[in-house]
C-alpha cells in the first residue's frame, strides 16, 4: 500500500504545485519535460522487456483489462464521473474544464504496464520500485496538466489511489 499512498501524494503534490505555477510554466517547456517524460517510459518499458521476467503477468492482465474496462463501458463511466465534478465543483476560471482535467491525468496516471506491473509488484511482493518510480513521472506530469489543465488533475489523485 505504501506505493499507493506515495504515488497518490505525488499527484497531489504536483498538482498544487502546477495551480501555484500556473502561468509560469510555457507550451515549449511543458512539451519538452513531457517528451522527456516519454523517453522515460520508453528507456523503463525496454528494459523491462529485456529483463523478461513478469511477461505473461502483464499480458493476461491487459487483456483481461481490456475486457473488463469495455464491457463495464468505463471510458463512458470516467467521463460521466469527470462531468458530475465538473457540475459540482465549478472553479471560477471557464476556459479550463475540471472534466478535462480529471479524465486527462486520470487517463495517463491511471493506463500503462507501469500502473498494472506496479501495482501487482507492490501488492503480491511488496517491492515499490516500480510505483517509487512511476510516482516520480506521475508528479512531474501533474505540476505540467495542473499548470495547463487546472484543478481537475487534483480529482485525479482519488483515482489513483483508488485504482
Amino acid at each position: 500500500m505504501i506505493g499507493t499512498i506515495v504515488n497518490t501524494v505525488s499527484v497531489i503534490v504536483g498538482g498544487l504545485i502546477g495551480l501555484v505555477i500556473k502561468q509560469g510554466v510555457s507550451k515549449r517547456f511543458s512539451d519538452i519535460v513531457m517528451n522527456g517524460l516519454a523517453l522515460c517510459v520508453l528507456y523503463i518499458g525496454i528494459s523491462g522487456a529485456l529483463k523478461g521476467q513478469n511477461t505473461m503477468v502483464v499480458i493476461f492482465s491487459i487483456v483481461i483489462g481490456a475486457i473488463i474496462g469495455e464491457a463495464i463501458d468505463l471510458d463512458k463511466r470516467v467521463r460521466n464521473l469527470g462531468e458530475f465534478i465538473e457540475e459540482n465543483f465549478k472553479s471560477g476560471d471557464k476556459s479550463v474544464s475540471i472534466a478535462e482535467g480529471f479524465v486527462t491525468a486520470s487517463l495517463l496516471f491511471c493506463v500503462g504496464a507501469m500502473t498494472i506491473v506496479g501495482s501487482l509488484q507492490s501488492g503480491l511482493t511488496g517491492n515499490h520500485e516500480m510505483l517509487f518510480t512511476k510516482s516520480i513521472l506521475d508528479g512531474v506530469a501533474s505540476i505540467l496538466f495542473s499548470a495547463s489543465l487546472g484543478v481537475g488533475v487534483l480529482f485525479s489523485a482519488a483515482f489513483v489511489f483508488i485504482y
